[in-house]
């Protein structure tokens, strides 16, 4: 008998990978859209709480929420485990039951968890510890879940287009990994050697130290207006990079979200109109 966790997991897997907006990498979403775009969440239960709430999926049917990198939370203060698959499994079930409306974008979390690499944080690695969360909670069926959890982290799109230009992705590629194989993965289905260092899906989800030259280059290159990123830490939960570009976090009390109308002119100058606090949802 199959676990019903992995069954949600496999079930949330294949409806990113048949969902017919999306085209290789890529999910592009229609007009009208409401978009609510999180920053990097891991395990921040009050956040996805705040936004699922925020975001009354069931009366809004043109809303689309965009979560990211839900895994690799702290310890828990009572058992010492990683309990960011309590966070994952509510994401997933959400997804089944509004499966146009609830979206994630690959992150580096999630790539390494797949990839069987290992990120340190919280003074320990992370990967590891949420493998051990996982059998904690589910010593009878971890290993079929965990086999569930990467194809369902695996599963997931670079990046999201949305139709007033704004692309929202993890990261983009650092100045320096900007080949033309890197941007040729947004086109295709993602593999299992584009996970390794170095391959496109790695370049995406891990750049850092983007400039505003680079990222005007970018937007000329994929026709794009403003990009949406996480992955880079910021104390204040929000940081415009460029007129082009900024980064949004999710997961600390300071946390944003991103929230416009697919009519709205979204830059670097009118970006502050639509963060929102975590602390005011």
């Amino acid at each position: 008998m199959s676990c019903p966790v992995a069954d949600i997991f496999k079930q949330a897997a294949e409806l990113n990978l048949s969902d017919p907006r999306r085209q290789g990498g890529v999910i592009t979403l229609e007009s009208p859209s409401h978009i609510i775009c999180s920053g990097d969440i891991h395990g921040y239960r009050s956040a996805l709480n705040k936004i699922i709430a925020h975001a009354k999926l069931a009366s809004n049917p043109n809303c689309c929420i965009i979560l990211q990198e839900i895994l690799h939370g702290p310890p828990d203060d009572r058992t010492g485990q990683d309990r960011s698959i309590e966070q994952l499994m509510r994401a997933a079930r959400l997804k089944i039951e509004f499966p146009q409306q609830v979206l994630s974008v690959m992150g580096n979390h999630d790539l390494a968890q797949v990839a069987g690499s290992e990120i340190s944080k919280y003074g320990h690695g992370v990967c590891k510890a949420f493998t051990s969360g996982v059998k904690f909670a589910f010593p009878n069926d971890s290993e079929e879940v965990l086999e569930a959890l990467n194809e369902y982290f695996f599963s997931m799109p670079l990046a999201i287009r949305c139709p007033n230009g704004v692309l929202i992705s993890h990261s983009l590629p650092s100045p320096n990994k900007c080949g033309d194989e890197t941007f040729d993965i947004l086109n295709r289905p993602i593999t299992r050697d584009d996970l390794i260092r170095n391959a496109p899906a790695y370049n995406w989800v891990w750049g850092r130290r983007h400039t505003e030259e680079q990222l005007e280059t970018l937007a000329e290159k994929l026709n794009v207006e403003f990009f949406l990123l996480a992955h880079q830490h910021t104390d204040t939960g929000y940081d415009i990079i460029s007129r082009r570009g900024a980064v949004v976090l999710s997961d600390h009390a300071n946390g944003y979200i991103v929230e416009f109308r697919d009519h709205e002119k979204v830059s670097g100058d009118s970006l502050k109109q639509y963060m929102k606090p975590l602390s005011t949802l």
